[in-house]
């Protein structure tokens, strides 16, 4: 009886320590700001899955998942995670290769099991509409949508791999844990 509760117990701690992937965000409710819970928590434990780049005339760090695609002929949309700890907020920096274009044109059309589809369109490239634009993509692939590069009239795929998707997810998931919308 001794162990099956130990045994019940360290299945609850465990249960606990894992978060929900799939938990919905409530986009009207996005912020930069961050505080110093989150920031210790995210450099003592997610840090490390990250490539660093200091800027320190700035005063930035920026933050790209180790696991992304580096390279490719094909379009790729990447995301860093951009720390202004003078400020005390965090911004999403989108990344798209030269495949895929320049940010400025970045339009996403997006297909779902239910046949539902819609558009995502960067509008500017200030912080604001590219943390908007990041979690309308990143609330499509928690329902599993697949996506397309709108480029000259044409439909090219866009994160269409899992390693993509993973590391496309894993950044915002991190983003949102670290402004505290999780």
């Amino acid at each position: 009886m001794k162990s099956f509760t130990r045994l019940l117990v360290l299945a609850l701690i465990l249960s606990s320590c894992n978060p929900v992937k799939d938990k919905k965000v409530d986009q009207t409710t996005i912020s930069f700001k961050t505080d110093e819970s989150s920031k210790l928590f995210f450099k003592n434990v997610r840090r490390s899955y990250y490539d660093v780049e200091v800027m320190d005339e700035a005063k930035l760090e920026i933050y790209r998942l180790e696991k992304r695609v580096k390279e490719s002929d094909k379009p790729i949309l990447n995301i860093s995670i951009v720390n202004n700890w003078r400020y005390d907020e965090a911004y999403i920096l989108l990344e798209p290769n030269s495949a895929a274009g320049p940010l400025t044109e970045l339009q996403i059309l997006w297909e779902n099991e239910n046949g539902s589809s819609g558009e995502i369109l960067l509008e500017g490239g200030n912080k604001k509409n590219q943390l908007d634009f990041a979690a309308k993509v990143y609330e499509q692939i928690q329902i599993g949508s697949q996506f397309y590069l709108r480029q000259n009239n044409q439909k090219i795929q866009l994160l269409d791999d899992s390693k993509s998707r993973e590391a496309f997810r894993v950044t915002m998931f991190d983003y949102f844990r670290l402004t505290l919308a999780y």
